[in-house]
């Protein structure tokens, strides 16, 4: 389940988001199932069990299963044009501001790297002076983390210019005899390969947006919900197909039914009022 999430989603934001929502909704359909279960809706238990039921899959499971289906294949559902360029333009945007400043912190370490070579090798518990190279001026600080059960200490890299404006920092986290060891040249060679791997990350990313996947759970959800009333999308492969099918004529069957249920109890209730 946990990878399925993933699997819907872009990065981890979107995971939590994802997993936020989904949550959100079934709590308030287990709230409504429990509700059908106390004694003064006695009359109406089935109905609003009945509901919940129909809300959990309208708003969660063939929302769900039309996500993986558009992550699986892109062309399953054809969205309206407005609707899919809005979208995609959207995401290409969050694409570009996420990922534009990457290459520039990557060849800006690796500069680092190059331009103070002499103390690379060094280990932190050594840069707690300053230290001066052609470049620039270097210490380390350490601070406890708080709360801490093993007393772990975040180590922080100052990196100045010669003229003493700071530049960059790095952060190290660890318990303090790990951060004395640790050598300079290995967290900077740690954040190169963090953000090489973010990089590649958003280089997927652009691939699976050309192939128009870029649909995630949550910004489905209102397209999923509305479309039996919009059209805003249509399914176009024969699995897209049945599995739409099957969803709108279970909606309508237990929508039609809890609605002729409060119907009829509405119209007793008129009949008795009239009649006394």
């Amino acid at each position: 389940m946990m990878l399925t999430l993933i699997n819907i989603s872009f990065g981890i934001g979107e995971f939590f988001s994802t997993t936020f929502l989904i949550l959100i909704i079934l709590s308030f359909c287990v709230y409504l199932y429990r509700v059908s279960k106390y004694k003064k809706y006695q009359k109406s238990k089935y109905a609003i069990s009945c509901l919940s039921i129909m809300l959990t899959l309208h708003l969660v499971v063939f929302p769900f299963l039309y996500t993986l289906m558009l992550k699986n294949d892109p062309a399953s559902f054809e969205f309206k044009t407005a609707i899919h360029d809005s979208r995609k333009r959207v995401v290409f945007n969050e694409w570009l501001d996420d990922s534009k400043n990457i290459p520039y912190e990557i060849k800006y370490l690796e500069n680092i790297k190059l331009s103070n070579y002499t103390i690379l090798n060094r280990q932190l518990k050594q840069l707690k002076q300053l230290n001066f190279t052609e470049s620039n001026i270097i210490f380390t600080d350490y601070k406890i983390n708080m709360p801490s059960k093993n007393f772990d200490f975040t180590a922080t890299i100052y990196i100045f210019d010669r003229k003493g404006i700071l530049k960059k920092e790095l952060y190290q986290v660890g318990r303090q005899v790990e951060l004395d060891s640790t050598k300079f040249g290995s967290v900077i060679s740690e954040d190169i390969n963090n953000l090489k791997n973010e990089l590649n990350y958003y280089k997927v990313k652009k691939v699976e947006l050309d192939k128009n996947n870029f649909w995630t759970f949550a910004t489905l959800l209102p397209y999923s919900i509305s479309s039996i009333f919009t059209g805003n999308m249509s399914p176009l492969t024969p699995m897209a197909n049945i599995l739409y099918t099957f969803h709108y004529i279970i909606i309508y069957c237990i929508g039609i039914g809890v609605f002729l249920h409060f119907l009829i109890i509405n119209l007793e209730l008129i009949i008795r009022n009239r009649k006394s």
